[in-house]
């Protein structure tokens, strides 16, 4: 038996579903996000990845070069430190402690953060004049002089270290929401929406939110850059995780003693490094370009 679909309805696509179809239709932005899910893999079971567990070392075969290189053996793919750790392995974990760190700092960043801006654009009065003049005294100093003064103020550790960079990239993210939303607040429909009785929650959840992804997408993405580069930062001066448990600016500083002897001990996690945020970046951008396709519709 035929059926006649001629006067069947179209199935209405949802706006996120429309966004993920213009967003797999970029190869490169599609390609990245794989190479995150792969990042991300590597920071959840690296430990299992890697082929050397700490804190194993042999004096007698350090500064090992590359397997591909004169010298090199296949059982150190990547070489050797100078006290005869794996690299591969230093490396698998350098990424987890980075990574790892910048996506939760990013996230306890988002978590305070976007709640404190938006209210700070919501509320009138003094408070709202408090908060905002609080924050413009934080932006006045370098993030990354806040971070050291923190960190001097603690001790130096690894959490030490994720907790000054949250702490120093906090206003800026809050400052960024506020000036998100308060743009929003004197269009047409956020005064319908005022003038219907709806509550300033209400107003955030169905009025601004939906209409500030792309600059949202953008600021998350620049806070998440700056957190990877701080933390790689501090880490190289010293300030970041010790020993066999260092992030990657750690092992770029360790490396700096044998640049000419052995590169490829700053090489290697300067390359990770300069990845991680290329790929996510290309993410970033591969999603913003979805989002303002969806909302030209």
């Amino acid at each position: 038996m035929s059926v006649n679909k001629e006067f069947a309805p179209d199935k209405i696509q949802s706006p996120m579903y429309y966004m993920w179809l213009t967003f797999r239709r970029n190869n490169i932005s599609f390609t990245a996000l794989c190479l995150v899910f792969m990042l991300l893999f590597i920071a959840i079971f690296g430990n299992l990845l890697a082929p050397y567990v700490a804190p194993h070392h042999d004096i007698q075969e350090n500064l090992l070069p590359p397997y591909w290189i004169d010298g090199g053996y296949s059982f150190h793919i990547l070489g050797t430190d100078s006290i005869g750790q794996d690299l591969l392995s230093r490396l698998i974990k350098g990424i987890q402690l980075t990574l790892g760190g910048a996506i939760a700092t990013t996230l306890a960043i988002i978590f305070i953060g976007l709640p404190m801006g938006a209210s700070g654009a919501l509320m009138k009065g003094t408070v709202a004049s408090v908060l905002h003049h609080f924050f413009d005294v934080f932006l006045a100093i370098p993030a990354l002089l806040i971070a050291f003064m923190i960190v001097f103020l603690f001790g130096a550790s690894y959490e030490h270290c994720l907790l000054a960079v949250l702490l120093s990239l906090l206003p800026q993210f809050i400052r960024g929401i506020y000036l998100c939303v308060e743009a929003e607040l004197n269009n047409q429909y956020i005064i319908s929406l005022r003038l219907d009785g709806a509550t300033n929650l209400r107003i955030l959840r169905f009025g601004i939110i939906p209409n500030i992804l792309e600059p949202l997408v953008t600021l998350t993405n620049r806070i998440f850059t700056l957190v990877i580069l701080e933390i790689a930062t501090l880490g190289f001066l010293g300030f970041g995780s010790k020993a066999y448990d260092a992030e990657l600016g750690s092992l770029i500083s360790e490396g700096m003693d044998y640049i000419f002897s052995s590169p490829w001990l700053t090489l290697f996690p300067g390359i990770a490094l300069f990845c991680i945020v290329l790929i996510f970046n290309i993410l970033a951008e591969g999603i913003r370009h979805a989002i303002i396709e969806v909302e030209d519709e």
